[in-house]
């Protein structure tokens, strides 16, 4: 069924009778005939994966027309075929339609023309211009075509590593030239000559797109996927072409952000132990759009059924005393965790049946096994299980160590190290709350698996008088994640550091596997529709004080100024900062465009407050310009030696990235006879997150 308000919607009501007709063409190359093109792993299965999706999102539109070329369908994806199927459309496509073309493969440049060539499975790297197709040949022919309504996807930067489609592997090619540039220019041109084009790019300049095995699918296609099966619907269920973006764009960002905090917390501990071959941090990906001044361009509607992406699965054992705090830990993990979760003890629950109650968890397998494709890797998402064990730990008269359950139920270190290696489960999350344990250390160290395998192990062990304490802070992390976001299991461990400061529990961790972001707290996007949040009107965006249109001083910003708006950005987003508001400034040509192209980084409880900000930021630099300072950064205030000037960048550096440094040099410019204290509290107000900024402040104040 259409859902509700649908039907005000002109370009939903076409599609719906089917007075307009969508055409859709996918191409995806694994496979090459030419050697020197390096084969792609998922290419094939992302056209599936998206050919599957579509399907779903356009179920109510009866008039549509799907052509799918990938190694493994029927028809290949050579370049009399594509070219066939092109021209079916243009000559077939009337006015009112709408086409979709995807392309997932390689992209290069032709050395002579310098022209992007999408490669097909006949494509030869020497004779590029005639074997492969070019983006200008391909948008002239859709230019050639009556429907006004035209979208290009394109994943095409790809370098031909095994694992990521960019180069953290093997070295790409260095005669495979990425075509990105030339892409967005060609685009551009394109999209200047038509209100009803829009172009959707995997990365930016200079960037790569990314594949990640525990996804089966690449990264950009991934969501695009996920998006068009509901999470990028608007409140009435309407995918849209924009919404699609934007939800892209956010969860492209938060994954490869997870994926590196991960990496961060397991080099961490690399260093501890004296190991100096650390892992690379993945490279920002920042999918783009290319589109000038397109109305409302519907792709489908939210299909009414939406089967779940993660399957997972959580085992509770209450072996003390039952509290209140786990049952309410048990119904955050079951809820705001996506579990399907068993508590114990409960009804009909006796304890000798625990151990099988452990194997079983250990050991599940999700319900269904999806058809995948021939010689490709499975598109199922990373299963994850979850054991919460509470109880007290002992030796046996043989010295071995126990964990001592309900009913004098005891469990071995070694039984439960045997049973987490003979799991099948991908990721495991195991959580030891041990009030009055002292060996905590030790089993931490027992229960790990093989460094590539995906698991988290938490230990604490709560003050005998205060047996609840860990259990609290568990429960109290939980709560207060972004539940929108989710809580990956390295960003818990960090809340869960800070929330047991100073309560003389120590928290004992462990951190392993490359392959896939484990989650405590999966993202949730349904629980706040961001993807459709529409920014504001220009005039609650732009100061009336400044001119919209022609360029104006604030967007030649000097290298101060940019650094402004990059540690404003920062409070918000972190690290990445910088990199965004440089890509911004390149080609926005007004205050709104500035504004919104920077809130597409935020979630939408935050847009509001940037947008304020922002604004506030631009009045200033047109309205009161700052003379620049001539000071140098090292006059510093005689009360503040250089050794504390350094920790508090490193300190700060911590919370909010590179930025830092800056933060710094401005607070004592700007205040030349600042004390340390006053240094102190001016930092503690650039961290956005309060209980960081508390624990910075009494950190350094403490130094002093």
């Amino acid at each position: 069924m259409s859902p509700l308000g649908v039907g005000t919607s002109r370009s939903i009501q076409a599609l719906e009778t089917g007075e307009a007709k969508l055409w859709i063409l996918l191409v995806g190359v694994n496979q090459y005939q030419d050697e020197s093109l390096p084969a792609l792993r998922y290419s094939a299965l992302d056209c599936q994966g998206l050919a599957e999706a579509l399907a779903d999102a356009t179920q109510e539109f009866p008039n549509k027309k799907v052509i799918i070329h990938h190694n493994f369908a029927a028809q290949a994806p050579t370049l009399e075929t594509i070219r066939g199927s092109l021209k079916q459309i243009v000559s077939e496509a009337k006015s009112q339609d709408t086409i979709l073309f995807y392309f997932s493969g390689h992209g290069v440049l032709e050395p002579n023309t310098q022209q992007a060539i999408l490669c097909l499975a006949d494509t030869f790297k020497d004779d590029l211009a005639t074997t492969g197709i070019g983006l200008q040949e391909l948008l002239q022919m859709l230019g050639n075509c009556a429907a006004h309504q035209q979208l290009v996807w394109l994943d095409a930067c790809h370098s031909g590593d095994l694992t990521l489609r960019g180069a953290r592997g093997n070295t790409a090619d260095p005669t495979l030239l990425n075509p990105t540039p030339q892409l967005v220019k060609v685009l551009r041109q394109r999209a200047a000559k038509s209100k009803g084009f829009y172009a959707l790019l995997s990365c930016d300049q200079a960037q790569q797109s990314w594949e990640f095995p525990e996804l089966g699918h690449g990264l950009f296609t991934y969501y695009l996927m996920r998006g068009l099966r509901g999470e990028a619907a608007d409140p009435q269920g309407v995918l849209e072409a924009d919404g699609l973006y934007k939800y892209v764009y956010h969860q492209t960002l938060q994954y490869i952000e997870k994926a590196n905090q991960q990496l961060r917390l397991i080099n961490q501990q690399k260093r501890s132990r004296g190991e100096v071959a650390l892992h690379s941090e993945y490279p920002l990906q920042t999918p783009k759009r290319i589109v000038e001044g397109i109305g409302e361009l519907i792709l489908g509607l939210r299909p009414e059924r939406v089967e779940s992406q993660h399957p997972r699965q959580a085992l509770i054992v209450e072996g003390l005393s039952g509290s209140q705090t786990t049952r309410s830990l048990t119904q955050v993990l079951r809820e705001a965790g996506s579990f399907e979760l068993e508590y114990w003890p409960g009804p009909g629950k006796a304890w000798p049946e625990v151990r099988k109650a452990i194997q079983d968890c250990l050991r599940w397998r999700s319900g269904s096994e999806p058809e995948v494709l021939p010689s490709t890797p499975s598109s199922q998402e990373t299963a994850t299980l979850l054991l919460y064990l509470r109880g007290r730990i002992q030796e046996s008269v043989e010295g071995e160590a126990q964990l001592l359950l309900g009913n004098g139920i005891q469990l071995s270190r070694s039984w439960l190290r045997q049973e987490l290696r003979r799991s099948g489960v991908a990721q495991q999350i195991v959580v030891l709350d041990c009030p009055g344990a002292s060996s905590l250390a030790d089993w931490v160290e027992d229960l790990q698996l093989r460094p590539e395998q995906g698991q988290c192990l938490i230990a604490a062990a709560a003050p005998a008088k205060q047996p609840e304490l860990f259990a609290q802070a568990l429960l109290e992390t939980l709560i207060s994640a972004d539940q929108q976001v989710g809580l990956p299991v390295a960003e818990w461990i960090a809340q869960l550091q800070l929330n047991l400061a100073g309560s003389g529990i120590n928290l004992h961790v462990w951190l392993s596997g490359i392959q896939g972001v484990i989650e405590v707290l999966p993202a949730r996007i349904g629980l706040v529709p961001w993807a459709w949040e529409k920014l504001e009107p220009s005039g609650a965006i732009i100061p009336a004080s400044l001119p919209v249109e022609a360029p104006v001083s604030y967007l030649g910003l000097s290298p101060q100024e940019s650094a402004e708006f990059e540690a404003l950005l920062a409070g918000f987003v972190g690290p990445i900062a910088p990199t965004l508001v440089q890509q911004a400034l390149a080609h926005v040509s007004s205050t709104k465009e500035l504004i919104e192209e920077l809130t597409l980084h935020l979630a939408p409880q935050q847009q509001m407050a940037f947008e304020q900000r922002a604004i506030s930021l631009l009045q200033e630099l047109t309205v009161q310009p700052q003379a620049k300072s001539g000071s140098s950064p090292s006059l510093r205030s005689s009360e503040i030696n250089q050794a504390f000037v350094h920790q508090c960048e490193q300190d700060l550096a911590d919370l909010i990235g590179p930025i830092a440094t800056l933060v710094v040099e401005q607070a004592l410019a700007s205040h030349p006879h600042i004390s340390a204290t006053e240094l102190v509290a001016n930092l503690a107000a650039e961290i956005p997150d309060r209980q960081k900024a508390s624990e910075f402040n009494l950190r350094l104040l403490c130094m002093l």
